[in-house]
């Protein structure tokens, strides 16, 4: 995800916001007494201020931190602590983070962060994750409405994004890998390419990506305009995204983001792929069925797992209506396609190939129907699966499901067809004898 230009303004910006700029401060001492009283949330402010402006950012922090402790309201305290903080930290310097990113003979504009020695990219991500350990608890108070809003999230979300995506790039860096290497996009669309992440080798480190990429993308959603600004800086050469599919995209993009992100932190490492395997036409996580979910963070199978073993982003088409904007909901997938790579894929393992099977693309429920009466989002061949064993026990099921994931060795097969269309079901069941033995196909390893 490399810089295809820059200029001061963009990462000058953030500097502007995070340690000049003081949204809607009180800068009046209200008591106007030497002694300011512990009770007095404005005045505790002001004086954390006058020390932030004398450089003294170790008592500004103090005295925002009385503030908060005084009123934990106070939305101005929660911002400067954050700010203070950020100044305290060696080797986080926005203004020479800016300086570095220049470009020079074309350079690309990224490349500090990802050629800097280890050293100083350590002091830098430590920094940031300082910052970011005040403003995230601020950032949950504001989505809460637990604040008095004078400064809000929507204030900073420009530059609460640009400090994750710093973060990324020092992230993945650790681990040989390129931000570029994780945006896909066509001319009508834009996605995360979870594929390019390597589970085996990248370890806990995958669940700290796909965690600074989650919130982005919750800034994104806080200030799309801003953030569509962001992003566009992002996008390498070699993209070709206009500005109004861009926009149209970017909530959808924000919200696969959050979805994949909340699938893998609540499984255990081994099993992350199955959530990352995105358009494999493989059965990735052992129900049988093949890429049969989609991002929208609901169950599409009913199987008790959600968003695993997505299908290719080129077959979703949002919930765009560009006659009536105002009928569209471009977080929502309103249909699926047939693509290519769908054209000879058996979804569901019946023996019927797209696009004769429109039961493997169809929803039981429109969009609208899912979302305001509460459907189930069932695709079509869904509907009448039936998943063996006690159903208010996923676990077990996933656990049947892990077993027969894992065993992929043709030669050597340790659970058969009818263990697992006992044990598991689902479109295990739809399985004969022959396309049982097409499943292993290409999976020892």
């Amino acid at each position: 995800m490399m810089l295809k230009h820059f200029n001061t303004h963009f990462l000058l910006s953030v500097a502007l916001v995070l340690t000049l700029g003081f949204v809607g401060c009180n800068i009046f001492n209200p008591t106007e007494n030497a002694r300011v009283s512990d009770k007095d949330a404005p005045a505790l402010t002001y004086e954390a201020y006058m020390h932030y402006q004398k450089s003294e950012y170790s008592e500004a922090r103090e005295y925002f931190e009385k503030a908060i402790k005084a009123d934990p309201r106070y939305s101005e305290a929660w911002f400067g602590r954050a700010k203070a903080v950020m100044n305290m930290q060696p080797g986080l310097n926005i203004f020479e983070l800016a300086s570095k990113a220049s470009i020079v003979d074309g350079a690309d504009a990224m490349a500090a962060l990802m050629t800097m020695p280890d050293s100083e990219a350590t002091l830098i991500k430590n920094g940031v994750d300082s910052v970011l350990f005040y403003l995230d608890p601020f950032i949950v108070r504001d989505t809460l409405g637990l604040t008095d809003k004078k400064v809000s999230f929507k204030d900073f979300a420009d530059s609460y994004s640009v400090l994750q995506i710093i973060k990324l790039a020092l992230v993945v860096r650790s681990v040989n890998t390129s931000l570029n290497d994780l945006l896909t996009s066509t001319e009508d669309f834009m996605a995360i390419d979870w594929s390019n992440l390597d589970v085996e080798e990248m370890g806990e480190t995958v669940k700290e990506v796909t965690e600074v990429l989650a919130s982005t993308a919750t800034a994104i959603k806080t200030n799309p305009e801003l953030a569509t600004t962001i992003v566009k800086e992002f996008i390498p050469d070699t993209m070709e995204i206009s500005d109004s599919v861009l926009s149209a995209n970017i909530d959808f993009f924000a919200e696969q983001i959050i979805y994949v992100n909340d699938a893998v932190q609540k499984t255990d490492l081994d099993r992350t792929e199955i959530f990352l395997s995105i358009g494999n036409a493989i059965d990735d996580d052992g129900d049988g069925c093949v890429d049969e979910e989609i991002p929208d963070g609901l169950d599409n199978d009913g199987d008790g797992e959600i968003d695993e073993d997505m299908r290719h982003y080129n077959s979703y088409v949002m919930d765009i209506d560009t006659e009536n904007p105002l009928n569209s909901n471009p977080t929502k997938i309103r249909e699926i396609q047939v693509i290519d790579l769908y054209k000879f894929v058996d979804i569901d393992g019946n023996g019927i190939y797209s696009p004769e099977d429109t039961a493997e693309r169809t929803f039981v429920y429109p969009t609208r129907e899912r979302e305001e009466e509460g459907k189930n989002a069932y695709f079509v061949f869904a509907k009448d699966l039936v998943w063996e064993g006690d159903t208010t026990d996923i676990d077990a099921r996933i656990a049947n499901k892990e077993l027969a994931r894992l065993d992929t060795d043709s030669t050597n097969i340790k659970y058969d067809l009818k263990w697992r269309q006992e044990h598991i079901g689902g479109c295990w069941n739809n399985y004969d004898e022959e396309r049982f033995k097409a499943w292993f196909r290409g999976r020892a390893k």
